[in-house]
C-alpha cells in the first residue's frame, strides 16, 4: 500500500471506473455526480485516485483521470453493454492496492487486483417499470449480467435499497450529496412551488407531473408554478423549464421552491430527494424502492399516482404540515453525511483487500 495514513488508517491508491463523467453541456445523471464527488473526496482525504472512463475530465476533478478505450465505447447501448465491459480487461492497474466499480464490469474476467462493485439500483426493476419496450428489453437484458458481476467482485454492495434475488451482496454503502452552495437565507418564492429534477420521459414522470399540476394544482392554485429542470418540456401554463442549472443555480431553486417532486416508477435512491432535504425543502414522492428507504420515518411523503395532485395541492396550502416535513427531512437527510460515507468506502476497500490477499 501506498506510504502514510489517513486519519490512522493507510493511504490507499484507488482506482475507479465509471463510463461517463459530469459535463457542462448535458443533463447528468446522479451516479456519475457521485462518483466524480466521491473521488474528488477520497482525494482531500489523502488517498491516491485514477479514475478510468470514457468521458472527458472534469475541470473540477481533484482525482486523476485515465481513458479506458475510445469516447464512443461509453456511449451507446450496445457498446455499454458488450464494447465497455471487454475494454476493462485492459486497465493498467498492477500499480493499485484496490479497483472500485461503479457499473458495466460484467465481462471483466483478469482480475488481478481486489475490487469493490456499488449497485446504485437494479436492472430487473427497472426493465420491470420502463416505459418503453426497447427499455425494458435491453434492461431485462442486463439483469443476469448484473448478478455475473456481483458474484465477479471481490466484494459487492448495494446502497440500502432492496435488490431482486440473485445478487451477491456483502453490505450497504452510504451515499451523500453536495453541501447547498447557495446562502441559507435566500427566500421562498412568494407564491407557491414546486421544483423537479428529472427526464420528461421515462421512470423519471416529468410529463406525469406536468399533467397533474395542470389538471390537480393550478384550480386551486392559479399563481402556482412548476419548475422543471429536466432534458425537455412541453409548455404549459404555470410551467417554467430550466435545462441546465449550474450547482449555484439548483442549490438556490431547492432554497426558494415549497415543495419537491419527483414521482419516479422506480429509483435505487433517488440523489434529488436527498438534496430537496438537505435544502430544508419538502418532499413528494410516488411509491418506489429508493423513495421509500430515503423518506422512511416520516421524513418526505409518498403518494399513490392517483392522489399525487391533490397531495401537492393540500400541502401548498398547509405551511405547518410543509415545515414539520422540511424539520423531519432534514433530520433524515444527516445520516448521508460524507464522513460517514468515506469511512464506510474506506472500510470496505481495506475489507475488499484483506479478503483478496487471503485468496
Amino acid at each position: 500500500m501506498a506510504a502514510g495514513t489517513v486519519e490512522g488508517m493507510n493511504a490507499l491508491r484507488i482506482a475507479q471506473f465509471h463510463s461517463s463523467l459530469p459535463a457542462p453541456d448535458r443533463k447528468v445523471g446522479g451516479v456519475e455526480v457521485f462518483v466524480h464527488r466521491l473521488a474528488n473526496r477520497l482525494v482531500d482525504r489523502g488517498h491516491d485516485v485514477t479514475m478510468f472512463t470514457f468521458a472527458a475530465r472534469p475541470e473540477d476533478a481533484r482525482y486523476k483521470v485515465a481513458q479506458a478505450g475510445p469516447p464512443w465505447a461509453g456511449t451507446g447501448q450496445v457498446a455499454r453493454l458488450t464494447l465497455a465491459p471487454l475494454a476493462l480487461n485492459r486497465l493498467a492497474l498492477g500499480g493499485f492496492d484496490v479497483l472500485h466499480l461503479n457499473g458495466d464490469d460484467w465481462f471483466m474476467c483478469r482480475r488481478r487486483v481486489p475490487t469493490v462493485r456499488t449497485f446504485y439500483g437494479a436492472a430487473l426493476f427497472e426493465a420491470r417499470t420502463a416505459t418503453s419496450t426497447k427499455r425494458r428489453v435491453t434492461r431485462a437484458m442486463v439483469y443476469p449480467l448484473e448478478v455475473l458481476a456481483s458474484r465477479l467482485a471481490t466484494l459487492s454492495f448495494d446502497i440500502g435499497s432492496e435488490l431482486p434475488k440473485g445478487y451477491r451482496t456483502h453490505g450497504s454503502l452510504a451515499l451523500a450529496v453536495q453541501d447547498p452552495s447557495s446562502p441559507a437565507g435566500v427566500a421562498r418564492t412568494s407564491h407557491p412551488s414546486v421544483l423537479f429534477v428529472g427526464t420528461w420521459e421515462g421512470r423519471k414522470r416529468g410529463s406525469f407531473l406536468v399533467d397533474r399540476f395542470v389538471a390537480d394544482v393550478l384550480p386551486r392554485h392559479p399563481t402556482a408554478r412548476l419548475t422543471m429542470v429536466s432534458d425537455r418540456c412541453d409548455q404549459q401554463p404555470g410551467v417554467t423549464w430550466v435545462r441546465f442549472p449550474t450547482d449555484d443555480e439548483m442549490s438556490r431553486l431547492y432554497r426558494s421552491s415549497w415543495l419537491f417532486c419527483m414521482p419516479s416508477t422506480y429509483e435505487g435512491f433517488g440523489m434529488p430527494y436527498l438534496e430537496a432535504m438537505t435544502h430544508d425543502l419538502p418532499v413528494v414522492a410516488t411509491h418506489n424502492p429508493g423513495a421509500r428507504f430515503v423518506l422512511r420515518d416520516g421524513s418526505g411523503v409518498l403518494a399513490s399516482d392517483g392522489d399525487l395532485g391533490p397531495t401537492l395541492s393540500a400541502l401548498l396550502a398547509d405551511e405547518g404540515a410543509r415545515a414539520r416535513l422540511a424539520t423531519a427531512g432534514r433530520a433524515r437527510a444527516l445520516d448521508f453525511s460524507w464522513e460517514r460515507v468515506l469511512t464506510e468506502h474506506e472500510r470496505a476497500y481495506e475489507a475488499a483487500i484483506s479478503r483478496f490477499m487471503r485468496g
